[in-house]
């Protein structure tokens, strides 16, 4: 065979290879990971008012490894939410709640009417007050991101309280910078070491070589559904984004890497300088400010000491900053410990540590407590029959009460209406 004919057949079998290749993906992409396999679907993200959001008016289905598919809704404005729409002018005679977080306010894992504000609405509606409920939620988003957020979206809707929950990788994080998809688009801290700080403003997102991957249903499956992301995330983290976020299982604490949070002074620092500056603009824009905190979810299952934790130190530093500014704060560590000492049900699904249906409904249940019972907030509702003993007296009962039934006392808790 001459040096032609060679060729020729190393041309055909490349040929038949990428024609075999191209099939093979056009089934696995059109066929399996779209009819049968079907991977989650995606949540684009764009840059409105200086502030990172989902793409408005999209709607996307999340398939879990129990077999449950949950619902995200992504209103006009960009939030996922059940409200179709933010109205700038408020409803007669009703008051507004904001609330402004990452992915547990974007209601990562449950769907769109089991996250909590939508189920804080209808608490609070029980309890006699005329209310409305908008939250703003991104996935990832730090403290220093909330204080954006608050300042070029949520005050052009004139909210009457911004409630704002805490989870452990929010402090941290408003200061260290993440080499992930979108994490450049947060705003964020520079704490210097005499103390100063300066802000580091958002950036608009711009769409990369990831956003392209996932569009494809292969990759989606092969990547997220066969938990490769976590495999191969400190690699990843090295090679494409530039960063040295190792994964070790042994080093996690809350979902939070106890190693990148053990500077407690540059913490409270954070939170100091977040809480402050929202205060202020509580008091320049005439809202209420208040606060929910994670508890530390570790501690209640293994029945140890909370101190023995280094998480619990963000919930220190939380309860202690808001103190000194005299802020209201609900630790729901307490709430969840007296609910799994009555029900032993957790908080989290198996595969993953943010609240499932359980645990929006019991944040739910302590936001409205916290609203309707102190006083720097809603107060007892004039129009309400239930009166301030009452009021604490249903929640304890809806919350201990054995006799609810299996399915609002269990982890399949009732839905918001």
């Amino acid at each position: 065979m001459n040096m032609y004919d060679k060729l020729k057949t190393v041309l055909a079998n490349l040929t038949l290879f990428a024609v075999t290749m191209s099939v093979c993906f056009l089934v696995l992409e059109f066929v399996v990971f779209r009819m049968v396999l079907k991977p989650d679907d995606v949540l684009n993200n764009v840059t409105i008012n200086n502030v990172v959001r989902y793409k408005p008016n999209t709607t996307a289905f999340f398939r879990h490894p129990d077999g449950r598919e949950t619902l995200t809704t992504v209103n006009a404005q960009g939030w996922n939410s059940e409200l179709a729409v933010y109205s700038k002018e408020k409803k007669p005679n009703h008051l507004r709640i904001a609330v402004v977080g990452d992915s547990y306010v974007h209601g990562a894992f449950v769907d769109v009417h089991d996250g909590f504000p939508a189920i804080l609405r209808s608490e609070l509606r029980r309890l006699g007050h005329r209310v409305e409920v908008y939250r703003f939620g991104m996935d990832g988003a730090p403290l220093s991101q909330y204080l954006n957020v608050v300042r070029n979206e949520v005050l052009q809707y004139k909210p009457d309280i911004v409630l704002i929950p805490l989870v452990h990788n929010d402090f941290d994080e408003t200061y260290r910078f993440l080499k992930t998809r979108y994490a450049s688009s947060f705003m964020k801290l520079k704490i210097a070491d005499d103390g100063s700080i300066e802000e580091i403003p958002a950036t608009d997102f711009k769409p990369g070589l990831a956003d392209l991957l996932r569009k494809s249903a292969t990759f989606r499956y092969l990547y997220y559904e066969t938990n490769l992301y976590l495999k191969v995330k400190g690699l990843v983290s090295r090679l494409f984004w530039g960063g040295d976020e190792d994964y070790s299982p042994e080093h996690i604490q809350s979902a939070v890497d106890i190693r990148k949070i053990k500077d407690h002074k540059r913490n409270k620092q954070a939170a100091a300088y977040v809480f402050a500056e929202l205060n202020k603009l509580g008091a320049a824009h005439n809202f209420k400010l208040a606060f929910i905190m994670d508890g530390v979810r570790e501690a209640i299952y293994t029945d140890r000491d909370i101190s023995e934790y280094e998480v619990a130190k963000l919930n220190d530093i939380a309860r202690d900053v808001t103190t000194k500014l005299d802020v209201p704060l609900v630790d729901m560590h307490q709430v969840f410990a007296q609910d799994f000492a009555a029900y032993g049900e957790k908080f989290e699904y198996d595969y993953d540590w943010h609240w499932n249906r359980r645990g929006n409904w019991l944040v739910a249940r302590a936001a409205a407590n916290l609203l309707t019972m102190d006083h720097r907030l809603l107060g007892p509702s004039k129009s309400s029959h239930l009166q301030r003993s009452d009021v604490v007296k249903d929640m304890a009962n809806n919350m201990a009460n054995k006799k609810l039934g299996d399915e609002a006392a269990r982890s399949d808790v009732p839905h918001a209406q």
